[in-house]
């Protein structure tokens, strides 16, 4: 039958409609999927186990649908229509998914907490969850290409082509859907709403197709029986056909070693976000459609073999043999388009040429597997659909195997790069047996084998990438690398980048270690997560601040361990648990090279480390604490802002004792203002006593509390003697400075967020704006815009408490608190306050020095370090200052008699001694640049850059 095309005297033939309904549906299946790792991730957690269960549940379902349906496809009387109620059928069952989903999640609670099984176990018990709730679904979408096979078995294409063209016809279908669902309908419209979208298409698409298929002839079901037994009878599968399909199975389960493996690869090269990973798919989906199409083109009209499945996977092997030895100049390539531009839709684009670069030739073959071995199985056109069916079904299997085998075993214990070489092994040796299989026209074929299985052995000899490289973070540091390149290479930048300590392929990231002179880093992917230069005091005022202010902390939750210097901190605190959360064990084990600033905290009796997904930890346990700590990574990273949403913070706040605190890290730097106000109203959601606090100009700290008790300072001063052992890193050098970390009060934070939206699990919207900053320099904006906001000096205190602030000391230490982190008018006034009760305070003389010096005012710095001076002759730090201020205002003589002073009193001080060479040099020039750049008073950067070299606006 043909459709007729109005005004043309022509029919339109069956086989476009259908391929049109099957792109659609191939869409629609991806999106389903990619919308489904969201909602389940949310539940079960976003470690790669619950990943892959989730995925290994998907394709168990199309395996049963391809294999089920497809036996019964010969049998059905109108496939068309056929067709169509399964379409249906997908869009109603998945309409329900998100009530469903609610079900399953209280299931899954429930089984949890009553039978408290193993992690193994229960891992078992979660599969079986998942699989019973897209088991439906799944197994319709699996039938629908027998189906369709079956349906066009007649057509004028032959079987081969015909198999191959609606093969890609679907995939082209898949890439489109992943595209528009990752880049248009989910930031747009977020997972519920996606849902309802795909199951209204898949119900159009149904009746569509119902209504198409009833207009076309049927034939009874007996008269179909009996051609079908005719044709069983007749034509039995032969040992060629079982060999190739016996062949797509482990062609399938290799296909997906690449799919995982390169995906991981290049997170170390495009980086991590949502967009990435979109990219990745898109390009490894646009690879595999491109293949079948071409061999749908080139091949599909004439006789597969054994053999030209063989060379598809010697072909395979060796393009990715090729891909393999470049991978670590890709960096460089990724580098290179960043020089053209770093718009956040510029960086898409370049995200997914990357991804393309490397994925598309052996995507190509890969995506030739399927057909090839499809039409040598499937020889009899009254059933190939049931043919089909089973080589589907094959292929579904042993990419199920690849999953599981990659995600648990491969990558884990071999690492990325040993799990590649081991999958071209697997692809020419798989190519070297086929070679001799029957039947054997050419007289090639031993010499095609003998090469095959060389290349095989030569593969574990290829040397593993260069790891400064692969943990450089090019796709987080990119623009800098940019600037320091110049006329060179990323290497030449890179060998001046240290030492590589520890490099491991961990479970869900790579995590390595870097030592820069005296400073450590810890990068995950290649970003810099913990340091021990300018990240140390953000962690550790993180461990030590809820435990200064809590009136009793006992039971501690932190979420991430990282450096473990937060876990340190806390630690050093009377409390009798400390449970520490992290996802990636590789991280637990790089803690050992921080060991100097976390205390070999690990070894804590009273610390239990806890390998699981942060949220998915709180959903299970009945455990509560007196205090959570929140520090995930930046989230700007895909899956991270499901820890930055309402529900989250629900969550955690359910697990908090009465008079509890939360405290949650969120990034100033790379961030836009209105996603920084809607992570603060979002937590303010929850936590309506919230104030923020910061630490250094990209970093704040939210600490919400569950009780309404004031703060107070004599808890501050009691407890002090815990932190000092850690006074260096925080900058405190007194029990006051702690309130130096104070931005804004309950009042101030409200305004400042109260007309941003909230970051909800449905919508997400911070998952896909975060990205689009990350080459963006907000830190000093933003700090700016929260400071604007500030109206009270301090948190709510105790009547007691206020007494103390009427001390000059106090208010001294509390403005060298905020001199320390270039928060210059906010220790002017503090400073000024102490001066106020008592006016000859020297220190706060020369704290005000130092403000005026940073405020570029050095003829008042030099007014106040004379008078210091003139009441105290000896005050070497004094005519140090005066010192600066006289090279400020470009009197270099009148400044090397101030160094020299200064040095004189303090011979041991290396600073005065610099300064005073530097200005003698000057003075003999009798002019010279502003002293500016040399007088060490500006602010502290605010992070390291990608080499750990002070930088402005550095991500961690």
């Amino acid at each position: 039958m043909s459709l007729p095309i109005k005004g043309s005297g022509r029919a339109l033939p069956d086989w476009v409609l259908l391929f049109a309904f099957f792109f659609v549906s191939g869409a629609l299946g991806l999106m389903y999927e990619v919308v489904w790792l969201r909602m389940l991730g949310l539940v079960f957690g976003h470690t790669v186990y619950a990943i892959t269960t989730v995925l290994t549940a998907f394709m168990a379902g199309l395996a049963v649908g391809s294999f089920l349906l497809g036996r019964r496809a010969p049998q059905i009387r109108n496939l068309i229509r056929a067709y169509g109620w399964l379409e249906i059928g997908i869009g109603l069952y998945c309409a329900l998914i998100p009530l469903l989903l609610t079900a399953a999640s209280s299931l899954y609670l429930a089984i949890y907490h009553s039978l408290g099984l193993s992690s193994n176990a229960f891992s078992v018990v979660q599969f079986l969850i998942i699989f019973a709730l897209l088991l439906v679904p799944t197994t319709l979408m699996g039938g629908t290409l027998p189906i369709l096979s079956q349906a066009l078995a007649k057509s004028h294409f032959g079987l081969g082509r015909m198999i191959s063209a609606l093969y890609a016809a679907n995939t082209f279908g898949a890439v489109a859907g992943v595209a528009f669902a990752g880049y248009v309908l989910l930031p747009a419209l977020g997972n519920r709403a996606t849902t309802t979208v795909a199951a209204i298409a898949n119900v159009v698409v149904g009746v569509m197709a119902i209504a198409y298929g009833s207009g076309r002839p049927t034939q009874s079901s007996g008269a179909r029986q009996a051609l079908v037994d005719r044709a069983a009878s007749s034509s039995a599968p032969t040992i060629t056909a079982w060999l190739t399909v016996a062949a797509l199975g482990v062609s399938g389960a290799v296909s997906m070693i690449y799919e995982v493996a390169w995906t991981r690869a290049l997170t170390l090269v495009i980086g991590s976000s949502t967009f990435a990973f979109s990219a990745m798919l898109v390009a490894f989906l646009a690879g595999i459609a491109g293949g079948s199409a071409l061999y749908s083109w080139l091949w599909g009209s004439r006789a597969s073999s054994p053999a030209v499945f063989a060379a598809l996977q010697a072909g395979i092997g060796i393009s990715s043999l090729g891909i393999l030895l470049i991978f670590d100049r890709i960096p460089s390539l990724f580098l290179f388009t960043l020089r053209w531009s770093d718009s956040p839709t510029f960086v898409q684009v370049a995200q997914l040429a990357v991804s393309a670069s490397c994925l598309l030739l052996p995507t190509l073959l890969i995506g030739a597997t399927f057909p090839c071995a499809a039409a040598v199985a499937a020889r009899n056109i009254l059933r190939v659909g049931e043919e089909v069916g089973h080589v589907y079904a094959v292929n579904t299997l042993g990419a199920i195997a690849g999953t599981v085998l990659t995600g648990f075993l491969l990558i884990p214990t071999i690492g990325i790069h040993n799990s590649v070489k081991l999958a071209i092994a697997f692809n020419l040796l798989l190519g070297a047996v086929l070679f001799t299989a029957p039947p054997r026209r050419s007289v090639a074929w031993p010499w095609g084998t003998l090469a095959a299985t060389l290349i095989a052995v030569a593969v574990f000899f290829v040397p593993p990438w260069d790891q400064r490289v692969m943990s450089s973070g090019t796709a987080v540091y990119g623009k800098r690398y940019l600037q320091d390149i110049g006329d060179g290479s990323l290497s030449d930048v890179l060998r001046k980048g240290g030492e590589v300590l520890f490099y491991r392929d961990g479970i869900s990231g790579t995590v390595s270690v870097l030592r820069l002179g005296r400073n450590v880093f810890l990068r995950v992917n290649g970003k810099t997560d913990a340091s021990t230069t300018n990240d140390m005091p953000t962690q550790l005022m993180l461990g030590h601040l809820p435990l200064l202010v809590h009136p009793d902390p006992r039971g501690v939750l932190v979420i991430g361990l990282g450096s473990g210097v937060t876990a340190g901190a806390v630690a050093r605190h009377p409390i009798e648990r400390l449970d520490v959360v992290e996802i990636e064990p590789a991280v637990v084990e790089a803690t050992r090279f921080f060991s100097g600033e976390h205390g070999d905290v690990l070894k804590d009796s009273r610390v239990r480390t806890i390998i699981a997904d942060g949220r998915n930890y709180l959903l299970t346990t009945s455990t509560r604490y007196d205090v959570i700590i929140s520090e995930p990574s930046n989230p700007w990273i895909g899956g991270l802002a499901s820890l930055f949403s309402v529900e989250f913070f629900r969550l955690a706040r359910q697990h908090l004792e009465p008079d509890g605190i939360m405290l949650q890290w969120v990034q100033g730097y790379s961030l836009l203002p209105d996603d920084l106000r809607m992570i603060v109203k979002t937590f303010r959601t929850v936590f309506p006593r919230t104030s923020i606090w910061n630490t250094i100009r990209g970093d704040f700290l939210l600490l919400g509390r569950t009780g309404v008790t004031p703060l107070d300072l004599r808890l501050l001063e009691e407890r002090f003697p815990r932190v000092r052992p850690d006074r260096l890193g925080l900058g405190i050098q007194g029990w006051p400075g702690v309130l130096g970390y104070f931005m804004l009060g309950e009042e101030d934070t409200k305004r400042f967020s109260e007309t941003a939206r909230v970051n909800t699990d449905d919508r997400l919207p911070l998952e896909f704006s975060a990205p689009r900053a990350l080459y963006l320099d907000t830190a000093m904006d933003n700090w700016q815009l929260v400071r604007s906001f500030k109206t009270a000096e301090f948190p709510d205190l105790t009547p007691t408490s206020n007494g103390a602030l009427e001390r000059s000391d106090v208010r001294y230490w509390i403005g060298a608190t905020y001199l320390s982190r270039g928060a210059l008018e906010d220790a002017l006034f503090q400073f000024q306050q102490a001066l106020r009760l008592d006016p000859k305070h020297t220190q706060s003389l020369l704290g005000t020095t130092r403000v005026y010096l940073g405020l570029r005012r050095p003829a008042e710095a030099l007014a106040l370090a004379q008078k210091v001076i003139a009441r105290e002759p000896f005050n070497a730090e004094a005519f140090f200052l005066a010192g600066l201020a006289s090279s400020a205002l470009k009197a270099p003589r009148e400044a090397a008699t101030f160094f020299e002073r200064a040095a004189n009193l303090q011979p041991q001080n290396i600073e005065f001694r610099r300064a005073l060479e530097r200005a003698i040099q000057r003075s003999a020039l009798s002019a010279g640049p502003s002293a500016w750049s040399d007088s060490g008073i500006d602010a502290p950067p605010d992070r390291h850059g990608p080499l750990g070299l002070p930088a402005g606006n550095a991500v961690r």
